[in-house]
């Protein structure tokens, strides 16, 4: 019995010590220390309990994250931020908030003023939120602040002088935000500075004299401001500057001779100014500098020996000189030269040998000068890209040129074209008007019939889309323009009475594209501006064969929202026509007064009888090139070319007689007759609305009058929706079953859908797609019976206004959501008779039964496999389609897009301050390239897998690159399965 009562009492013991830890640890989980710190320096010999935090920091942090400090959730927890606590500094009573990193998390609302009592604090990151307003005065108490980064905000106001007396900061980023006025000079005080980061912002006036003052500073980045006035020559004091980037200003004047000092210099960026004079010989003492850009000022030529020391020079980029000839300038010394640009600088020389025998170059701009000679037969070098355009080269251009990537030698001198019998010639080599020999069959591949049949022009108008599809516009019918390439292309028309020659990479945006469709006008001549042609360089229409006379050139022009260059600088380029400048530093978006605006600009220009036009397009240096915008250089939507009001045409030009003209017209109008009778033959029956009975497939015989009935006479307060070319009714047939009836308009259009609909997705069967149960024609109307699902659609439970709706997504449902869309387009894809592509993925057409299982729905823009474009929802399209057929991998995309929509919560476009649009996929390709990806999870879910969100966002970023790496859907659902086998592919991005 006592060693019973024994074992009791150390047993009653260890269970009220585990007991006691139990509380122990709790409390200590649940303290703000705990909550808030993620990193906590204390003396370990106090315990395992580190000291309390100090109230008025933990208040400050809650301020921040706009949370009770009693209550914890999701959106209040650090997550994948820092927060770090020294203890040590108030002797181990409490501890101190030292290090906050709260960057990228949607922070909203103002900086909290009682951020001053963070009176330790060292490091503050707040970059890459949705804080406005003002730097709070509190600012000035932070006397220990080492690095402050408030970058990527709505930040606005004068940036205060009160930052000069935080003597401790060392780095100040202020970046990407509303900040107007002039820089203080009171920056100057700070001893210590080191990097000092204004960019992008609204700030005017001129550089403070002051900034000179500090030695110890590394990098100075003013980028994309409106400063001006001459640069000061205090600046030369900055003997330990690296980074000096100030581009994309208004600076005017010489560069400062002072400037010779800075021979630690490692980056070096004064494009798009109005610097001017000639370039000092400045550069003698830069041993080190990497990259330096001159582009886009007004520097006056000849180009001297000022590179002939800069042996550790990657990059060079020099253009648009004025003034007289230069020389080719010396480079022998830069052997680890990998880009140069010397575009328009008056250059009148050979090329150097050596510049060809640079082993690590990849790309070569020496376009629009006036460089001769021969270019050598052999060669040294990792060429890339080779931009000659419009120079006077001649000889022969030799064979290795039809290797590299991208080759621009037009409009040249040359001979002919050393390609051999049978080669394939590269198409990326443009050969406009590159050559004299007109015998080569190689060098005529680029050219056209300049004699327009035997010296008769016979054209006097000229309507082209750019960069879209055939459209009737006003009558007119708006020839396409979908080729594209554009690094170095020559593309004529069909009728070869137009073309474009396009050249240039866009060495500072994140990819190359040459078309793009994301536009948003939706009034007027809304079409022409549905599309664009861009090019990074240089863009040039060319009109042939035209008769002789005035005409009135319209160019249409429309900023697009999603590519725009909306920065301070903005887009900027110029425009000549027939050789004479009449657009310079044009802003599209500042002339139409706004994004995704229409804007003509109209010019009478005369042709004579070449029969030729010329429209040049041509990116000088000058805007921004960086942030926001992903596509620099010009843009161009539409060109309208019609005979002007002094326009003559003499008939003894031509070679058609009125006669010949009178029996074309008659023959055309009988044609004309001929065919609309066999059509209304054809389709007589339909247009009076004698079918009322069509059976379309088996068991799908359905009475119009019955369906009619079915739908109280297509009632409004029975309508539910709204579809690709009809309206959606729902209605309750004699039997009792609830049916969805799509009432297709009389067009066309509507006629091509019905019949690709009876074809392609009758009676399909599966728990993820509407059936679509019934087709009939009667009464001139056309009717789609699909099963009743419901009106609920993913749109209207992640947006709409049923919070009840939206608060049952919970992870698990959204997971489903997606393996539900998945296999509902893998059975599309592959589980059905023929491949049927959807074309239109999208929220708003998947519907969600009462389960939240999904249901794709509305077909209106689905296609066999290889048949029509789709007209689909750009957003959600991938950008491919519109330059080829449909394909399976185009719903690959649209999935992509949807699965980031619903694991993010976020739309698809969504406004930030200022007017701006951020792009959720652009967002998510940014957080994928930085590695914070996860951050896109929606900070509404209480809860989620952290394996399968970031499973599903790996997928989702594959699905929406390109389409050679987009997974199949079958791929998709095995992932989303988890099935072991597959389990692990193609969810971790390229090179990780």
């Amino acid at each position: 019995m006592a060693m019973f009562m024994h074992i009791y009492r150390v047993f009653i013991s260890v269970l009220l010590l585990l007991v006691l830890l139990e509380v122990t640890v709790e409390q200590a989980t649940h303290s703000p220390l705990q909550r808030i710190c993620t990193t906590t320096f204390y003396d370990p010999k106090l315990g395992n309990i580190p000291p309390p935090l100090a109230k008025e920091d933990g208040d400050v942090i809650n301020d921040l994250l706009e949370c009770s400090g009693e209550i914890i959730s999701p959106s209040c927890s650090i997550g994948s931020n820092s927060v770090t606590c020294d203890c040590y500094l108030e002797n181990q009573t409490r501890c101190r908030v030292v290090h906050i990193d709260f960057s990228n998390r949607q922070l909203q609302g103002m900086i909290p003023p009682e951020i001053g009592n963070l009176q330790y604090l060292e490091r503050l990151y707040l970059n890459g939120n949705n804080l406005h307003g003002y730097i709070p005065a509190s600012f000035a108490n932070l006397h220990n602040l080492v690095e402050l980064s408030l970058c990527d905000n709505s930040l606005e106001g004068p940036i205060p002088p009160f930052l000069g007396r935080m003597t401790s900061l060392k780095r100040i980023y202020l970046c990407k935000n509303f900040f107007d006025q002039t820089i203080p000079p009171e920056l100057s005080l700070l001893p210590s500075l080191e990097y000092l980061d204004l960019s992008y912002n609204f700030l005017s006036g001129k550089i403070p004299a002051e900034l000179g003052n500090i030695k110890s500073l590394i990098g100075l980045y003013l980028v994309d401001n409106q400063l001006s006035d001459v640069l000061p020559n205090q600046l030369g004091n900055l003997v330990n500057l690296e980074e000096l980037y100030l581009q994309s200003n208004e600076f005017s004047g010489p560069l400062p001779a002072s400037f010779k000092s800075l021979n630690k210099l490692r980056y070096f960026n004064v494009r798009g100014n109005n610097l001017s004079k000639s370039i000092p010989d400045i550069f003698e003492q830069w041993q080190d500098l990497r990259i330096m850009n001159l582009m886009g000022n007004n520097f006056s030529a000849p180009l001297h020996g000022q590179f002939s020391k800069l042996k550790n020079l990657t990059e060079l980029h020099i253009s648009h000189l004025v003034g007289g000839n230069s020389s080719f300038p010396d480079l022998s010394v830069t052997e680890l030269l990998e880009v140069l640009t010397l575009r328009n600088c008056s250059i009148a020389d050979r090329i150097p040998f050596e510049i060809w025998n640079l082993s690590g170059l990849r790309y070569l701009d020496l376009s629009f000068n006036s460089l001769f000679g021969a270019i050598p037969e052999a060669v040294n070098n990792s060429l890339d890209y080779i931009f000659l355009k419009k120079n006077n080269l001649n000889e022969t251009i030799p064979a290795w040129m039809n290797s590299p990537s991208y080759v621009d030698v037009s409009e040249n001198l040359f001979r002919n074209v050393d390609i051999s019998p049978g080669q394939t010639l590269n198409p990326d080599l443009n050969l406009f008007e590159c050559c004299s020999n007109g015998k080569d069959e190689v060098a005529k591949r680029d050219l056209v019939d300049f004699d327009c049949k035997d010296g008769t022009q016979f054209y006097d108008r000229l309507y082209i889309n750019c960069g879209g599809e055939s459209v009737l516009v006003g009558g007119r019918v708006y020839e396409a323009d979908v080729n594209p390439r554009g690094e170095s292309t020559f593309f004529k028309s069909n009728r070869s009475n137009w073309g474009y020659s396009s050249m240039g990479n866009f060495l500072w945006a994140s990819r190359n594209r040459y078309t793009v469709n994301d536009g948003q006008i939706h009034v007027g001549e809304a079409q022409l501006y549905s599309s664009a042609r861009l090019s990074p360089i240089s863009l040039k229409y060319h009109g042939f064969c035209l008769k002789s006379g005035v005409y009135d050139v319209k160019l249409h022009f429309a900023e697009i929202s999603n590519i725009g260059s909306h920065s301070k600088a903005g887009r900027l380029f110029d425009v000549d026509i027939q050789g004479e400048n009449v657009l310079r530093n044009f802003s599209i978006e500042k002339d139409a007064e706004g994004v995704d605006k229409g804007k003509t600009k109209e010019f009478a220009v005369p042709v004579d009888n070449n029969g030729r036009l010329e429209i040049h397009l041509y990116w000088s240096g000058k805007g921004s090139v960086l942030y926001p915008s992903v596509y620099y250089g010009p843009l161009i939507s539409a060109i309208t070319v019609t005979p002007g009001i002094h326009f003559m045409s003499d008939s003894r030009d031509s070679n058609v007689s009125t006669g010949v003209l009178a029996g074309i017209s008659v023959f055309a109008l009988l044609l004309l007759t001929t065919l609309l009778i066999g059509f209304t033959w054809s389709f007589k029956d339909i247009w009076r609305g004698d079918l009322e009975l069509v059976e379309l497939y088996p068991g799908g015989l359905y009475d119009y009058r019955k369906i009619k009935a079915a739908t109280k006479k297509f009632d409004i307060a029975n309508r539910i929706g709204e579809g690709g070319f009809g309206t959606v009714y729902k209605g309750t047939l004699t039997n009792g079953t609830a049916v969805a009836v799509k009432k297709l308009s009389r067009t066309k259009e509507g006629m091509w859908e019905f019949a690709e609909k009876s074809r392609a997705i009758a009676g399909m069967k599966h728990s993820n797609i509407v059936t679509l149960i019934g087709c009939c024609v009667g009464n001139n109307q056309l009717l789609l019976i699909y099963e009743y699902i419901g009106t609920n659609t993913l749109e209207d439970a992640l947006f709409g206004s049923n919070d009840e709706l939206r608060a049952r997504l919970d992870w698990p449902t959204r997971y489903r959501i997606c393996l539900g869309l998945a296999e509902g387009l893998a059975f599309l894809h592959e589980g059905s008779k023929q491949e049927i592509i959807h074309g239109d993925i999208k929220p708003a057409n998947i519907l969600l039964d009462d389960d939240l299982n999904p249901k794709i729905y509305d077909f209106g823009f689905a296609r066999l496999y290889h048949k029509q474009r789709p007209e689909g929802t750009m957003s959600y399209t991938a950008p491919e389609v519109k330059d080829r057929p449909l394909e399976a991998s185009a719903d690959v995309y649209s999935f992509g897009v949807v699965t980031l929509i619903i694991v993010s919560g976020m739309k698809i476009k969504n406004p930030r301050p200022g007017g701006e649009t951020e792009y959720l996929v652009d967002e998510a390709q940014k957080k994928d390239q930085r590695g914070n990806l996860m951050d896109l999870v929606d900070r509404n879910l209480m809860s989620y897998e952290w394996t399968e969100a970031e499973m599903i966002l790996r997928l989702a970023i594959q699905c929406i690159d390109s389409p050679s790496i987009r997974p199949t859907m079958s791929k998709i659902v095995k992932i989303l399965k988890k099935e072991p086998s597959i389990k692990t592919i193609s969810i971790k991005r390229e090179g990780v």
